[in-house]
């Protein structure tokens, strides 16, 4: 008896910035964690994961990995997920949030999934919230006086 597809579920976990933003001269590294939950009773497997990311008014970031993960049957696996925000794009939103003290932004994408018979699908993901360039500077252990 051939077994109903759940579409998978997907949650952006956490958006994690690598070292210090604000010394780096290169390229700004961003992890974003996806939790993808499998409802099925078989395994499926993470094809891909495509996402752009805004700050502000400006596009920051946009690609795809194509690193394959497998996701066990019912249960919830972490995907991480390596972001290179553009450094010139950056800086121009840093200005506008550091000029603001706080300014949006948004993570939007998809993750594809190859399930047996189905084939592949893409389930959208978006997270949006605010950045505080000062909250980022004490959880990096950085204070002014």
């Amino acid at each position: 008896m051939k077994e109903v597809f759940q579409a998978p579920k997907v949650r952006v976990v956490d958006i994690g910035i690598a070292g210090n933003p604000f010394q780096s001269r290169g390229p700004i590294e961003v992890v974003l964690h996806l939790a993808v939950k499998n409802p099925n009773s078989y395994a499926l497997t993470v094809a891909g994961v495509a996402y752009s990311a805004t700050v502000g008014t400006r596009k920051v970031a946009d690609g795809e990995r194509t690193e394959e993960m497998r996701i066990e049957p019912s249960e919830e696996t972490v995907v991480t997920v390596p972001v290179r925000l553009q450094t010139d794009v950056f800086a121009a939103a840093l200005r506008e949030v550091l000029e603001a003290r706080s300014v949006s932004y948004e993570f939007n994408g998809s993750v594809t999934v190859v399930a047996p018979v189905v084939g592949g699908i893409r389930i959208p993901f978006s997270r949006t919230g605010t950045i505080d360039p000062m909250d980022i500077l004490r959880r990096k252990g950085i204070g002014f006086n």
